[in-house]
């Protein structure tokens, strides 16, 4: 009887101390611990940061990555890309993206269901929002990309969809315009884990890059931090103080030690079945990049996204039709020029935009800007507007040169002279100075003067003496034998 009553009162101890857990957390618990962050391959090359231009698959310890241009959507780097993976909480770059599209941000108030709240198992990311807290759209948006908040997913989609799957249906019917492959289906709006709920690398990079098209969007992702207005709402709870919603984006942090200040946002997600991912936007030197990574490890995704951005900074280049042209600047000879002139009338032209609001950019890897580069003659056109003839004044219009994107854009071009050059002494009039003296003269009629008299008078002169001279020539000239012998017949 004590034996068991020991018993009893250990069991009754053991209760009080260890609190017993539901069988769903039991489940949670058991599939943290069956975590296991992925590993780089033995035999795999060293990564050097001193040499990012070098990356190969094996140095990415994600199981799923890929790396695109953000204007072209060009792939600079993939790994596994088109593999089905679980995209976690970067699905909520499209509930976002949706949201912003359909809801309008300046009146819509959401009301946070019992629902909203109650789908969002123990342990998962929250804002946290009380259950009948009016919140308007705005904040709703920002506090769920920010935060990560799940029931902030939740109430979106309830209020632009009536229903979570009505919601996912938006969803699925997006990702389908958007271009995304069959293997990407959504089920619910926050990326809780579901078996029906995967996505790609590839069809992530697709959202990500829709979504980076509104400023509003960019202008959240970026964030580490968000202030919430005070809200009323109902109910006991009903609404909050003013607060601040922060978030846990470390790549974004200048304080943290994977702080990268390319990085201009992002988007983290995690669960076990599709571990630790992240979608992230950088920017360098007019280059914008999106990285995604699916399934590394908790601070190998910063490392991941990392390499992958300083990968692609040194396989795609930005440059400016004005810098094309800069690189091999046209050169042309000037006649009339001065004796004394230094460069003996050459002259480089320099090169301003008609219109200097609006600035063209070419984006894409090496090869294609090198062929640019070749080729700058065949992409662009030039229409001289000034003959080539001193005198030149520096910054004068000497032609237009006309740019002929791939995208069918064109870009108009002045090339100037760099220099003035002066014209020799007593050169002859040039084309245009002859044209500005007679559009200047007021006098209908011709300017008179003696000098206009000397070239007829020449003229006229030579035709005289050569009439004369044919005359006489005449005159003096034999007639011929024959004639003479016939007139001497004819008298005797």
């Amino acid at each position: 009887m004590p034996q068991r009553l020991f018993a009893l009162l250990c069991a009754a101890f053991f209760m009080i101390a260890c609190p017993v857990l539901s069988p769903r957390a039991m489940a949670e618990e058991e599939e943290e611990e069956r975590f296991v962050a992925p590993t780089l391959p033995p035999d795999a090359i060293p990564y050097d940061d001193e040499h990012p231009e070098f990356l190969d698959e094996d140095m990415i310890y994600a199981l799923s990555a890929i790396l695109v241009e953000a204007s072209t959507g060009e792939v600079i780097f993939e790994k596994n890309a088109d593999e089905i993976m679980y995209p976690a909480s970067t699905t909520k770059i499209l509930t976002g993206y949706i949201a912003l599209q359909m809801a309008d941000l300046e009146n819509d108030i959401v009301t946070v269901s019992q629902n909203a709240v109650d789908l969002v198992p123990r342990g998962y990311q929250k804002i946290p929002l009380n259950v009948g807290e009016q919140v308007p759209m705005d904040d709703l948006i920002a506090a769920m990309l920010v935060r990560s908040g799940n029931e902030a997913a939740n109430a979106i989609a309830e209020y632009l969809g009536g229903t979570i799957s009505g919601f996912a249906s938006l969803m699925n019917q997006t990702a389908q315009m958007l271009g995304c492959s069959p293997y990407t289906n959504f089920s619910n709006p926050s990326g809780l884990h579901e078996q029906t709920h995967y996505t790609t690398a590839r069809d992530m990079a697709i959202i990500a890059r829709a979504a980076m098209q509104d400023e509003r969007f960019m202008d959240i992702i970026g964030r580490t931090s968000y202030e919430m207005d005070a809200t009323s709402g109902e109910g006991s709870a009903g609404g909050h103080p003013r607060r601040t919603v922060v978030g846990n984006t470390p790549i974004l942090n200048p304080e943290s030690d994977y702080y990268f200040r390319s990085c201009i946002g992002g988007k983290t997600g995690y669960t076990v079945p599709a571990g630790y991912c992240f979608v992230g936007y950088a920017r360098r030197g007019g280059i914008d990049l999106i990285a995604v990574v699916m399934y590394s490890g908790d601070t190998r995704r910063w490392l991941d996204t990392r390499r992958l951005f300083e990968y692609g900074f040194t396989q795609i280049e930005s440059i400016s039709p004005e810098s094309l042209y800069a690189e091999e600047p046209r050169v042309i000879e000037i006649s009339g020029f001065d004796p004394h002139d230094a460069n003996h009338g050459e002259l480089t032209l320099g090169i301003r935009a008609v219109d200097e609001s609006r600035n063209m950019t070419i984006i894409g890897n090496k090869a294609k800007i090198d062929l640019l580069r070749e080729n700058f003659s065949q992409i662009s056109t030039i229409n001289w507007v000034k003959e080539f003839r001193a005198p030149i004044e520096v910054g004068e219009v000497i032609g237009r040169l006309t740019f002929y994107a791939e995208s069918g854009e064109t870009a108009e071009y002045e090339l100037v002279a760099t220099r003035s050059i002066a014209a020799r002494e007593n050169a002859p009039l040039t084309l245009e100075q002859i044209e500005a003296y007679t559009m200047a003269d007021e006098n209908p009629f011709p300017r008179f003067t003696w000098d206009l008299l000397i070239p007829p008078g020449a003229l006229l002169l030579l035709l005289m003496m050569l009439a004369r001279f044919i005359r006489r020539h005449r005159k003096k000239r034999p007639k011929p034998p024959d004639l003479q012998k016939e007139k001497t017949t004819r008298l005797g």
